[in-house]
Order: structure tokens, then sequence, then C-alpha cells
């Protein structure tokens, strides 16, 4: 099977099934007798920007990350390697200290993303309080950070 194929087939398996490992995925993908290996797996969920997010059951699982989440995510990037000077985390919440008068542009530029995992964001002058749903979630926001840091 063709590269772009087994992604188009990659994206369907992610959006109809709950998918936590790559393993899993190429499973999935050998019950339609498609054989790859786990690094091509991997590479193919790099290339079409999948993220980890939480289920209903609050396990991190694969979803497709959309062109809107791509475009807000770019400019959260950018925002926060400018403006924010520390992050710190403390049981489901993450707490965001930020260069003063900036608190906000971050709540709200997380605020727009699609995050399941993120409740709401309070913020003050430098500071943004985000509230997670549960320690997973906030583990996988706290990832999802790490990256953008």
């Amino acid at each position: 099977m063709k590269k772009e194929k087994r992604q188009q087939l990659i994206k369907q398996l992610v959006r109809e099934n709950e998918i936590d490992t790559q393993e899993k995925l190429v499973e999935l993908l050998e019950e339609r007798d498609v054989l790859v290996t786990q690094a091509t797996v991997s590479r193919d969920i790099h290339e079409l920007n999948l993220v980890k997010g939480a289920s209903s059951k609050g396990v991190a699982i694969y979803k497709v990350f959309t062109e809107e989440n791509q475009r807000a995510d770019i400019q959260l990037k950018k925002k926060i390697r400018e403006v924010v000077e520390k992050i710190d985390y403390v049981e489901q919440l993450i707490i965001i200290k930020t260069l003063p008068g900036n608190a906000h542009v971050i709540g709200a530029l997380l605020d727009s993303l699609d995050w399941k995992e993120k409740i709401g964001c309070i913020c003050g002058n430098d500071t943004c309080l985000v509230i997670a749903g549960s320690k997973v979630d906030r583990e996988i926001i706290k990832d999802r950070l790490g990256l953008i840091m």
C-alpha cells in the first residue's frame, strides 16, 4: 500500500478507535492486511500531526490534529517562547508565570485550542492558572507544553 493511502487509513483508524500505543495501531493495520513496522507508524504519526488526548475513560489516545488547531498551536508556541518565564504543576493545576501583562494572551490562546483535557483558564496580570480535568489530563497538557518550550 502506498504511503498516502496508508496515512489515510491511519487517520480513519484513529477517528474510529481508541488507540493508545503505536503497537496497537500496527496491529489494526495488520488486520487490514497492511504490514508496517512500528518505526514507519511512528513517522506517519509525526507527519500526520497526530497528538495524544484523553479518551472518555481518561486514557491517553491518539487524535487527529486539525489545521485550525495547528494555526492556534503555532501562535501559542510563538507567544510562550516570547513571554513565559516559568511553568509549575500542582495536582491537576498548571501555573504559567509570564512577563507582566501577558497572562491573558496565553490564556486566550489556550482557550482557542480544542484540548479536551483542559477545563479552563483563569488569568491575571502575570499568572495564568490552567485547570485540567484530572492528573492524567494535566500530564497530557504538560507534555504538550513541554514540546512547545
